[in-house]
């Protein structure tokens, strides 16, 4: 059905299908109301004058529409708006009236029928119904432009839902990847022949409570910055483990930016790009410091290391996560958002983070 609707000359012939339907319900009325009145009714003159009257409007029915998109009556701009479509209506009436007068009659192309006596009599009685057909066309280009707007934001939300199950795929892929679980179980068993028991024992809970954690957040969109540092430091505990003293991880949050709501999963791709990149290519030891901050209305997360940095002075990272992230970033925030990866100017990589402030509560798809 909707394949066979695109055709232009299929909608065509469906819109003048309406019109022509439209008409005859006026003929209609128009019979019925002279039988009940008893009055003995000229069909072929209503015929023609109804008919008229609807092809006339399915010609000036596309630039009411148009105007309608132009002035649209929403929340915002309603008054002045409503001011300008009252002028057109206004135009438009008189001249829809003009053209019936005209065309009929010449259909009609009777003495007493001619153009400027049909004018005379047809503007009082034309006009005030003019009116209200220029005010459906609008009213209902408004709710088709309400309904689209309603199918843009459920695929809006539906596309937020397919990043969020990629995000959480990705992350599951970050810290399920063999070499992540081969280093990992490697440090564990490690410890314990070491007879480090309680360290070993701390492995697998952080390793446990990453896993679980990455599970029964996936379906929130947003969650506080406090939470999800808890989720990093998780991460961090086990990376810290595998590098031992090559890895130290400075965090200064602002206390007033926790409560900011962010993306689920936002932080630990990114850190993780920064061990990979930075301290994994070092043989000396590195710090990762993560810093947040309130600028203006934005929310500022810097990661940094001090690794060997970008060679050539260029930026990197276009992986699976980043690119991910930049996506997620871009659905939910807009324009009000950037991700950015530059050398720092201590030396190493810096990777910084700008989101609009919000602390609405979590948010779920």
């Amino acid at each position: 059905m909707n394949r066979w609707l695109q055709s232009r000359r299929v909608r065509w012939l469906v819109y003048l299908c309406g019109w022509t339907l439209f008409g005859l319900f006026l003929v209609s009325q128009d019979i019925f109301h002279d039988h009940a009145m008893h009055h003995r009714i000229d069909l072929t003159v209503s015929f023609v004058a109804w008919m008229t009257e609807a092809y006339l409007w399915a010609l000036l029915a596309p630039l009411v529409w148009l105007l309608s998109k132009r002035w649209p009556m929403d929340s915002q701009t309603w008054r002045r708006n409503a001011f300008a479509h009252l002028i057109y209506s206004v135009i438009l009436a008189v001249v829809e009236a003009t053209l019936f007068s005209f065309v009929f009659s010449v259909l009609v192309h009777r003495p007493d029928e001619t153009f400027s006596a049909t004018l005379y009599y047809v503007l009082p009685i034309d006009f005030h119904f003019n009116l209200v057909i220029y005010s459906g066309i609008v009213a209902a280009q408004h709710m088709a432009g309400m309904y689209r707007r309603y199918q843009e934001q459920h695929l809006h939300a539906s596309e937020l839902q397919r990043q969020l199950v990629q995000s959480r795929l990705s992350a599951l892929r970050a810290q399920l990847q063999p070499h992540f679980l081969f280093n990992t179980l490697n440090a564990i068993v490690v410890l314990v022949r070491q007879q480090k028991t309680r360290e070993a024992d701390e492995m697998i809970t952080n390793l446990s409570e990453l896993l679980r954690q990455t599970l029964e957040e996936w379906e929130m969109q947003e969650i506080p910055l406090r939470k999800e540092i808890e989720f990093l430091r998780l991460y961090l505990d086990i990376e810290q483990v595998r590098f031992q003293d090559r890895l130290k991880v400075e965090m200064a949050m602002d206390p007033k930016t926790l409560d900011c709501l962010v993306p689920c999963f936002l932080l630990q791709p990114l850190v993780e790009n920064a061990i990979r990149h930075g301290i994994a290519k070092s043989s000396s030891a590195s710090t990762v410091t993560i810093k947040s901050r309130r600028v203006d209305s934005m929310l500022e997360i810097q990661i940094c290391d001090d690794g060997p940095g970008f060679s050539d002075n260029r930026t990197q990272g276009n992986g699976t996560g980043l690119a991910n992230t930049r996506a997620r970033l871009r659905e939910l925030y807009g324009k009000e958002q950037s991700l950015r990866l530059e050398s720092s100017p201590s030396g190493g990589a810096m990777a910084t983070i700008t989101l609009s402030w919000h602390e609405d509560g979590c948010t779920q798809p």
